[in-house]
C-alpha cells in the first residue's frame, strides 16, 4: 500500500488547492486518501481501497430470554460469555495477530478458563481485503455462510468444534479462501437461523433482487424469514455483507 509523507513547508501551496488529491492521484496513478490524524507539520497520504464494504446487523432473542447469548461485530483494521469472545478476539486483530493465530489464542484462553466455568463459543470470522477483494472465513464450530456471486450462492461451512472445546496446542479453525468480486454478497448466520440443510428459502432470498438494496434491511429480512420457517427457539443473529466499488 503506497504511503507519501509531505513536510510543512510545501503544505500551504499544495492543499490551497481543493483538487490537490485528485492531481497527486493522477500523477501516482493510484487513488490517495488522506488519514484524520497525523503528526504536526506533516501530512501523510494513503493509497485508497478500490472496494468498500457494507454490513448490516440485525438479532432476535430466544423466546422467553430477556438477553441474547449472540453477539455480532464488525471493524476495520490497519493490518456477557459470547461479548467477552469477540472483544478479546477484536483486541488481538486490531493489534494486527493474524486472524488464523487469533483464533488459535482464542480457543487456548477460553480452555484455560473452563475450570472458571466460562463455557465455549462458536466463533465465526469474516476477513476482506479491501484492496484485492481476498476473503477468508474462520470458522470454530460455526453455522455455516453463504455467499452470492451473480445469481450462484455458495455454502461455506467447517467440521471444526467451538473454541474452547478444542484440545491440543495449536487447534486451528477451519479456513475457507475465496476472492469476491464488486457485487458480491456474503450472509454470516448464527445455528439458530439455518435448520439443518432446509436452506433453500435463504438462497432464494440471496438471489432476489432485494438483496441488492440496504445490508441492514436484508439482515432483518433474513432474520424474519428464519422466525417464519421455525426460527426463534434458539437466539439468531445475522450480517449481512456487500462488496463494492469504492464511490
Amino acid at each position: 500500500r503506497l504511503r507519501a509523507v509531505i513536510e510543512s513547508g510545501k503544505l500551504p501551496a499544495l492543499t490551497s488547492d481543493p483538487a490537490y488529491l485528485d492531481k497527486l492521484s493522477a500523477v501516482l496513478g493510484v487513488r490517495l486518501c488522506r488519514p484524520n490524524s497525523g503528526a504536526e507539520g506533516r501530512m501523510t497520504l494513503l493509497e485508497a481501497e478500490p472496494l468498500a464494504v457494507s454490513v448490516g446487523i440485525a438479532a432476535m432473542k430466544k423466546k422467553g430470554e430477556n438477553v441474547s447469548g449472540d453477539r455480532g461485530t464488525y471493524f476495520k483494521t490497519d493490518a456477557v460469555e459470547s461479548r467477552e469472545a469477540v472483544e478479546i478476539l477484536e483486541r488481538f486483530l486490531r493489534s494486527g495477530v493474524d486472524p488464523a493465530t487469533a483464533m488459535k489464542i482464542l480457543n487456548s484462553v477460553m480452555l484455560l478458563r473452563n475450570g472458571d466455568e466460562w463455557g465455549y463459543a462458536t466463533v465465526d470470522l469474516m476477513c476482506v481485503d479491501l484492496f484485492t477483494g481476498e476473503t477468508c472465513f474462520y470458522k470454530y464450530g460455526a453455522a455455516p455462510s453463504y455467499v452470492r456471486t451473480g445469481k450462484s450462492v455458495r455454502r461455506v461451512s467447517g467440521e471444526s468444534l467451538a473454541a474452547g472445546l478444542m484440545t491440543g496446542e495449536g487447534a486451528a479453525p477451519d479456513v475457507v479462501r475465496m476472492r469476491l468480486k464488486p457485487g458480491s454478497l456474503a450472509v454470516i448466520a448464527s445455528d439458530g437461523v439455518i435448520s439443518g440443510d432446509d436452506d433453500a428459502w435463504l438462497r432464494e432470498l440471496m438471489r432476489g433482487d432485494e438483496a441488492d438494496g440496504d445490508m441492514k434491511a436484508l439482515a432483518r429480512q433474513v432474520l424474519r424469514r428464519a422466525a417464519d420457517e421455525g426460527g426463534s427457539a434458539d437466539d439468531m443473529t445475522v450480517l449481512a455483507v456487500r462488496v463494492d466499488v469504492r464511490a
